[in-house]
């Protein structure tokens, strides 16, 4: 009788641990990512080690708008339906557990500069222009170069145009182009962790 209850009682943690994974990768998966900076480019909004809650339910092109914070595949790579994202998923889980510390999805995180139907120009003294408008935000560091980019640029349908905050220090659509919405994996809420920055990210 005691082997039936140990039997019993073992299949129902293993179950019970089977449940609560499916849960935290069905929700880490439609509804929240949480992801570690590991650049420079976003300094001093964000820095090296933080830890940063990003919204997975903004996922459709009316749900960012200019200024948000965006985290991307890069290379290319897109997500079409929920294969797509089990795939990414599945892959990302294999590298972490393997600890070759190398990640075959590499992310981004940059600012949204630009929507569908903008008009981006860069000037010779590092001014950005959206829609004839010149940029004047608190944030940006550094002088901006206009990059490989010809302007002036229109934003295509369902993309975006992206900079890193530390202007001088980042690769972005000034260097590969605009994004694509399906590249985009959620938009940035909360500084997590360290505990002295927690805070709501704007």
């Amino acid at each position: 009788m005691k082997i039936k209850k140990l039997i019993q009682e073992i299949i129902g943690l293993i179950v019970t641990i089977i449940v609560i994974f499916t849960i935290v990768f069905t929700l880490n998966l439609f509804v929240f990512t949480i992801s570690r900076v590991n650049q420079v480019s976003m300094q001093n909004t964000l820095f090296e080690g933080d830890i940063v809650y990003y919204n997975r339910l903004a996922s459709k092109q009316h749900h960012f708008n200019r200024g948000d914070l965006v985290l991307f595949l890069t290379d290319g790579r897109e997500r079409h339906g929920i294969l797509d994202a089990i795939s990414i998923k599945l892959t990302d889980l294999k590298d972490a557990f393997t600890g070759r510390g190398k990640f075959t999805n590499k992310r981004y995180v940059k600012r949204i500069i630009g929507i569908p139907g903008d008009i981006i120009e860069i000037d010779d003294e590092g001014n950005v222009y959206v829609n004839g408008v010149v940029e004047n935000k608190p944030y940006v560091l550094g002088h901006t170069s206009k990059g490989n980019m010809e302007y002036p640029l229109k934003v295509p349908e369902n993309k975006f145009f992206v900079l890193g905050d530390n202007r001088e220090m980042s690769d972005d659509s000034r260097d590969f182009g605009c994004v694509s919405i399906n590249s985009c994996e959620g938009k940035a809420v909360f500084i997590l962790w360290p505990s002295s920055r927690v805070k709501r990210i704007k």
